[in-house]
């Protein structure tokens, strides 16, 4: 089950080491623009087995969240595939209803 507030200590303020979920999307959002240091391989492993084996990924994620401490991935790359995936299937689906460019938009 995922945590539903952040840790707190006695005063009622976020313990050391904890961020602001505004300062983390900053972060992730920073992201983006770096390409280079993004992990499309495992993103797309992620992606794959998703379709073909989830229990796989689950067991990954659960492992990965054990061992970080940390119940997402920092890496955008998986968002970046995703939303390729969603960019494509909607060009193709406007394509064979023989859809114009508005309601490709739209």
């Amino acid at each position: 089950m995922l945590p539903v507030s952040s840790p707190t200590g006695a005063n009622g303020r976020p313990m050391k080491g904890s961020t602001s979920s505004s300062k983390q999307v900053w972060k992730f959002l920073r992201r983006l623009y770096m390409v280079k240091q993004m992990d499309f391989e495992f993103a797309a492993w992620q992606l794959l087995y998703l379709f073909i084996a989830p229990r796989k990924v689950y067991k990954n994620f659960h492992y990965s969240s054990q061992t970080k401490h940390q119940w997402a991935r920092d890496d955008p790359a998986f968002l970046v595939l995703g939303g390729a995936c969603v960019l494509v299937s909607s060009i193709i689906y406007t394509l064979v209803l023989h859809h114009s460019f508005s309601r490709f938009v739209l």
